[in-house]
């Protein structure tokens, strides 16, 4: 006579020991990973066949745990970076990038100009995306990993007006400080306080400092600890710059804001800010 076995359950029978109302909520999170535009919770709801009011609760808990995030204007409901955060330990420039694209996209449409985003690490301020404009000036010079000539650019000012003490001397030691043009600014002392000045202000601009006839518009982007983590600009010939630069510059102002809510809606912290609070 065979021993007694015991029966398992069928494949397709629910184990008695699940959490129903996790497993709904890994359900939620894939669906919206799939989504990265978002959805609003009837959305979820039908897709997934939940109650429309569990669905409200477990979107509002996935929130309070800050692995989901509600957008203000829009009401849609996505991802943050925190499940990217818990695998990899810190944000990746990758995921930033991703969440600041679009922003970048809407800077290029609405000037029509080329747009682009540099990120600080703590160490270097890097070029990281650029979207092009086919009338814009071609600056063949800045490619993506390009981290050079910053105290010439917008772009780079931008990010080192709003550096604290400690990392704005750290930065600029032992740093040559090269003239690409007439107007650059190589002295160190000057470059302090410029950047000083520039502190005080929302943008930051370069007029020919980096190449000749062309102008650059920057913008800061600060993290949800409120500390800078990138920088989004555009750049234009002088002419077309001078016609209408309070408007341009107003559109670059908008586009470092609407970076910087998206970032505390997420509860991003860049990853030079997140390494400092280790430390």
């Amino acid at each position: 006579m065979l021993p007694p076995t015991t029966a398992s359950s069928p494949p397709n029978q629910p184990k008695k020991d699940l959490i129903g109302s996790v497993q709904r909520a890994l359900l939620i999170l894939e669906l919206l990973a799939r989504q990265p535009a978002g959805l609003n919770a009837k959305q979820v709801s039908q897709q997934l066949g939940i109650n429309l009011s569990t669905c409200y609760h477990l979107l509002n808990t996935l929130i309070a745990s800050g692995y989901v995030a509600k957008d203000p204007d829009t009401l849609l409901f996505r991802l943050s970076g925190k499940v990217g955060y818990t695998i990899l330990g810190q944000p990746s420039p990758a995921q930033l990038v991703q969440h600041l694209t679009p922003h970048l996209q809407a800077l290029q449409e609405t000037t029509h100009e080329t747009a682009y985003l540099s990120l600080w690490d703590g160490e270097e301020i890097t070029l990281s995306a650029i979207i092009e404009s086919p009338r814009s000036v071609r600056v063949k010079s800045l490619v993506i990993g390009y981290s050079e000539g910053n105290h010439a650019m917008a772009l780079g000012k931008a990010i080192l007006a709003h550096l604290d003490q400690e990392q704005m001397t750290r930065y600029l030691a032992d740093r040559e400080l090269p003239a690409f043009t007439p107007n650059t600014l190589t002295e160190l002392t000057a470059l302090i306080t410029h950047l000083q000045e520039l502190r005080q202000q929302s943008y930051a601009m370069d007029l020919e400092e980096y190449l000749p006839d062309v102008h650059c518009i920057g913008a800061p982007i600060f993290d949800a600890q409120g500390l800078i983590t990138a920088s989004i600009a555009i750049s234009l010939p002088a002419t077309r710059h001078n016609a209408s630069g309070e408007t341009l510059c107003r559109k670059v102002i908008q586009a470092g804001q609407a970076a910087t809510r998206t970032l505390h809606i997420l509860g991003y912290v860049g990853a030079a800010n997140s390494r400092r609070g280790d430390g």
